[in-house]
């Protein structure tokens, strides 16, 4: 039979104990994260522009690097790569809520 020393199994206990501590550790940390998915944390993100007259007549606009439809808050026009800011998100149709962003 394969005899293994004492010594050698404190070794490998140790190690598996301070790995599976190390393991909890980072778990409880990320638990402690704020959210950073989902409709609520588009809020207040810029974009840019990319079509004008997408379905619907929406507007299409790049955030975050994806495309989402859009709306404005406030009767306007606005051009192709116009820099725009997220203002809410319609919870019905999940349309983004924009304004142009004064000054750009």
């Amino acid at each position: 039979m394969l005899e293994i020393s004492v010594a050698a199994m404190w070794a490998g206990g140790i190690t598996v104990l301070a790995i599976a501590i190390f393991l909890l550790w980072i778990g409880l940390r990320a638990q402690k994260r704020a959210n950073q998915t989902g409709d609520a944390t588009m809020i207040g993100e810029s974009g840019i522009v990319r079509k004008t007259s997408g379905f619907r007549n929406r507007i299409v606009v790049e955030v975050r690097g994806e495309q989402w439809w859009s709306k404005m808050t406030v009767p306007g026009t606005v051009s192709v790569g116009t820099e725009v800011k997220v203002t809410g998100v319609d919870p019905d149709d999940l349309i983004l809520v924009i304004e142009p962003l004064e000054g750009r």
